[in-house]
């Protein structure tokens, strides 16, 4: 299997440049190199039928804020914050599936609400969240704008019965009702960081812990939680621990002494008891609860996303550097456009070898890896993302923003903007005039006070787009814009 580039590059033809004294209201439709419809087009005969779904739920508080004690695709997801009160939780994937489904093209695009009925101020919830939508795709060239359909619970759908349907990740409410494009079960093991552990590509020294048959267990549920966690305690220091299905950096702990091992334990054992109390007999086999235990390897990892063709091809998009908050979460990516062809060249080996492990499993779609390199100068896959990330779309931007002289380029995530989207878009009018500045998620509160926000902002230059960064993330702290500031 050969990795190959996508199609023709468009001509990077110069834009006229934009200026401040140009009305701030200066209309920029967005081109996308290439959309999720063109790359499922490759090797495709029936590109048509892929019909992308995405979790959009607008009832605060949610019904099914737990998983019922049956559910088949477990996620020891549930971490800290995800039981949170309030609308936090609904708002946040609101905004993921703004993100996510920017890059659609043509291909359909259904917004799902499975919250429930009723609820205070739901009409106003259900228009106010339909128009932050298509606000979004209206800042895209009109021949790319999705196709999006809004439906409360899964029986609403009106997709062709061929359609297959892609998720983010498998949940069983999406589960019993469409037509798959990829098996779900497949697509589950694929997700978790298990996988990558023993699929036999590269990676840093891992050992994985399963819990045992549940049917072997002798002290019960707390026995087994307390059996796999002697390994963590036991581990020689460092090392890391990655709870197998997770996502953003969450579950992922970075243990370097002895007070990161207690605090990474005495979380452990929440995630594990929660997990093992929900398993049974019938899905133990998909391992919702192990975790992997994985050498230590300094440097950086670069977040490279490519796509795998329905034959196996893989299509390099782009690789980024990632960026973390103080918690360890990612929030964002920067990209060099200039730089792209170097780094095509260094991971094009690991890249194509993945993609052959991805499509032995059935997969084809998106996908993104973070790759290190080891002091042998080995290329060693950190975490596989078989799905659109967060920083996914960066390689679909490289002619809109090099058409205007913008090299560099990143994507800001999980941003809580303390105001509305036409005050910011006031405040930041000559940079989306200029194409400089991109909204790729806008979803506010009921309160009309928070804003969740994801941008992906372009600059000539690091250091000028290390400046626009702090200038919005500078922002987002004060609700000062200090652009003359010294930053």
């Amino acid at each position: 299997m050969t990795a190959v580039t996508l199609l023709q590059p468009l001509p990077l033809v110069p834009a006229e440049p934009y200026t401040s004294t140009k009305a701030p209201n200066t209309k920029v439709h967005i081109a996308l190199d290439y959309t999720l419809h063109d790359l499922y087009s490759l090797d495709n005969d029936a590109p048509q039928n892929i019909v992308l779904i995405y979790d959009h739920p607008c009832k605060f508080p949610r019904d099914q804020i737990s998983l019922p004690s049956g559910a088949r695709f477990l996620y020891a997801a549930n971490f800290p914050g995800a039981h949170t009160k309030g609308e936090a939780p609904n708002l946040q994937k609101r905004s993921i599936a703004q993100r996510y489904s920017f890059m659609a093209g043509r291909t359909p695009v259904v917004m799902l609400d499975q919250s429930g009925d009723g609820g205070k101020d739901l009409s106003n919830i259900l228009t106010t969240s339909q128009d932050e939508v298509l606000r979004i795709y209206d800042q895209l060239s009109p021949d790319q704008r999705p196709d999006v359909q809004f439906i409360r619970g899964v029986d609403g759908s009106q997709i062709a019965a061929d359609s297959r349907a892609v998720f983010i990740v498998p949940q069983d409410h999406m589960c019993t009702r469409f037509n798959h494009a990829v098996d779900p079960e497949m697509l589950y093991e694929v997700l978790s960081k298990r996988w990558i552990a023993v699929s036999g590509l590269p990676t840093p020294k891992s050992k994985v812990i399963d819990p045992l048959p549940i049917k072997s267990w002798q002290a019960g549920c707390d026995g087994e939680v307390e059996r796999m966690l002697q390994s963590v305690q036991q581990q020689r220091l460092p090392f890391v621990v990655k709870v197998s299905i997770a996502t953003s950096g969450y579950g992922t702990y970075v243990i370097r002494s002895e007070s990161d091992r207690d605090a990474a334990v005495c979380e452990l054992r929440g995630i594990l008891q929660d997990v093992l109390g929900k398993i049974n007999e019938k899905h133990e086999r998909l391992y919702p609860a192990s975790f992997v235990i994985q050498e230590l390897v300094p440097g950086e990892a670069h977040g490279v996303t490519f796509f795998v063709t329905k034959k196996g091809r893989a299509v390099y998009l782009a690789t980024s550097r990632q960026r973390f908050d103080d918690e360890g979460v990612w929030n964002g990516g920067c990209v060099s456009y200039l730089l792209q062809p170097v780094f095509e060249n260094r991971y094009r080996s690991t890249i194509d070898a993945l993609a052959q492990a991805l499509h032995s499993k059935g997969y084809y779609g998106p996908a993104g890896a973070d790759v290190m390199t080891d002091a042998n100068e080995e290329r060693l896959i950190v975490d596989v993302n078989p799905r659109v990330t967060g920083s996914y779309h960066l390689g679909l931007l490289k002619n809109h923003f090099m058409q205007r002289g913008l090299y560099e380029a990143a994507v800001l995530s999980r941003l809580e903007i303390p105001c509305t989207r036409n005050a910011f878009e006031e405040l930041f009018a000559v940079d989306i005039a200029q194409g400089r500045l991109l909204i790729n998620a806008w979803v506010i509160d009921s309160k009309k006070e928070i804003s969740y926000v994801a941008l992906t902002v372009g600059a000539e230059d690091s250091v000028k787009l290390g400046r626009t960064i702090r200038l919005i993330e500078t922002f987002v702290k004060t609700g000062e814009y200090a652009e003359s500031a010294e930053l």
